[in-house]
């Protein structure tokens, strides 16, 4: 049997309606996102990756500690979990609406090492996206800074997988932004850069 280059973890973020669309009907963060995860999935297996998702079906939900550890549990060399962002609700209504942008989180486990992927994930994204840079960033918890403070990107690291991302594709509450996430095509498109990205790191 053929030796893969390791395992990835693929977290689609949310359940099958989670955070609605609020440029059109119909469409959710959570579907979208598993949409997205199935693109970036059949770009890292053709890259010779073995793949796990966390969510195998649309309607699927797990607890997020879960989404995170199953990474160390099985020996996955990266976690990435996949979003779209919203601006807090209380920004003026035209602010709201014209926030938009892709920023990608990585775990404080590693800063060194996490923060050229970030930069080149984050970077791959607003190449097909057209969008604007928010930046690599990292989040401390509030009870420990050195922990990290979203549980998925926790509970992947301290199950052994540093190498844990969470990328923010864009706000699904901007035009343009939603437009794209909204197309298989652009989907397609961004899971192609995303593992381009991924097969140059590992």
């Amino acid at each position: 049997m053929e030796k893969t280059r390791g395992i990835i973890v693929v977290d689609a973020g949310h359940g099958e309606k989670g955070n609605p669309h609020t440029t059109r009907e119909g469409f959710y963060e959570g579907t979208q996102n598993y949409k997205l995860s199935l693109y970036l999935r059949d770009e890292l297996v053709a890259r010779g990756f073995e793949v796990k998702l966390t969510r195998e079906e649309v309607t699927d939900d797990p607890e997020l500690m879960w989404r995170g550890g199953i990474a160390g549990e099985i020996g996955a060399v990266m976690f990435i979990s996949l979003h779209s962002n919203a601006p807090a609700t209380n920004i003026p209504p035209e602010e709201y609406i014209a926030t938009r942008g892709v920023e990608t989180y990585y775990s404080v486990k590693d800063l060194e090492g996490n923060a050229p992927i970030a930069k080149a994930l984050n970077d791959a994204v607003i190449g097909v996206m057209n969008t604007a840079d928010r930046g690599i960033k990292i989040r401390r918890s509030n009870e420990n800074p050195d922990e990290d403070f979203y549980r998925v990107i926790r509970s992947a690291a301290n199950s052994g997988c540093v190498r844990a991302f969470l990328v923010e594709h864009g706000f699904h509450t901007n035009p343009e932004d939603s437009a794209m996430l909204q197309s298989d095509e652009y989907l397609a498109k961004i899971a192609k850069a995303e593992a381009e990205v991924i097969d140059k790191f590992f």
